[in-house]
């Protein structure tokens, strides 16, 4: 995790400091607006999210976050700022979401990752099954992959499937490495909970692509959506190779 963080106060540069290295994450601190706009147009791509302090000196907050918004792709901005106040005129501006200092460090630690949800692209290499997180493209797709996240969901692109991701439950991938690495299979089967098409998916280890879909009826859906829900409580720990972008 790369984090960005605005901060003008010493002591709270120190702070933020201490709880970046205790929860594992990289950083880059900026002391002003400026500043941060000028991480943010020289690394980008670079950074999961960014905490953005509103009253800072030279550029504030909101100016910051209005040029990172014309002018860098997009990536979270949470406002962390002592003023309530502030808060419509920060979501106005682009930023994601509004927390308020002091902030217990649990109620923060857990905000971030809820902001910090990517889509996944699965693509084979060799024979491995590799997975990457990619940044939502927007605004408006990241606000889609936090509310599936709250439903256990995901958005994954399996290989070469053309068009468009599927949404499927988030132990699905640990699932269809267990069926390949642990028991041998060349098919792992899955649900596409897509609302407007779900499909039941079939997964074959050697192919590049992802098979024809089976269309499920409601009753049908629902009853598959039970069980697979049932099974997928076994499967927390993803075993399939990563590799970060």
């Amino acid at each position: 995790m790369n984090i960005l963080i605005a901060e003008d106060a010493p002591f709270l540069q120190l702070l933020n400091r201490e709880l970046m290295n205790v929860w594992g994450y990289d950083f880059d601190m900026a002391s002003d607006g400026r500043e941060a706009v000028d991480y943010a147009q020289r690394n980008e791509g670079k950074y999961d999210l960014c905490l953005m302090d509103v009253e800072m000196p030279g550029m504030n907050g909101i100016e910051a976050t209005r040029i990172i918004r014309q002018t860098v792709k997009y990536f979270p901005i949470l406002a962390f700022t002592s003023n309530p106040n502030y808060k419509e005129s920060c979501l106005d501006v682009g930023m994601d979401d509004f927390s308020v200092k002091p902030c217990p460090h649990a109620e923060l630690f857990t905000k971030i990752n809820e902001l910090t949800v990517k889509a996944i692209k699965c693509v084979l290499q060799g024979n491995n099954i590799i997975t990457k997180e990619e940044m939502p493209v927007d605004k408006k797709h990241a606000e889609e992959l936090r509310e599936l996240a709250k439903n256990n969901l995901c958005k994954v692109t399996f290989f070469d499937t053309p068009g468009r991701a599927l949404i499927v439950h988030k132990n699905i991938l640990n699932r269809v490495s267990h069926d390949f690495n642990i028991k041998g299979q060349f098919l792992s089967t899955f649900i596409n909970r897509d609302p407007d098409k779900p499909t039941l998916c079939h997964l074959y280890k050697d192919s590049n692509y992802l098979m024809p879909q089976i269309f499920l009826m409601n009753d049908e859906y629902d009853s598959l959506i039970n069980d697979e829900d049932v099974e997928l409580e076994k499967y927390s720990e993803l075993s399939l190779s990563a590799e970060d972008d």
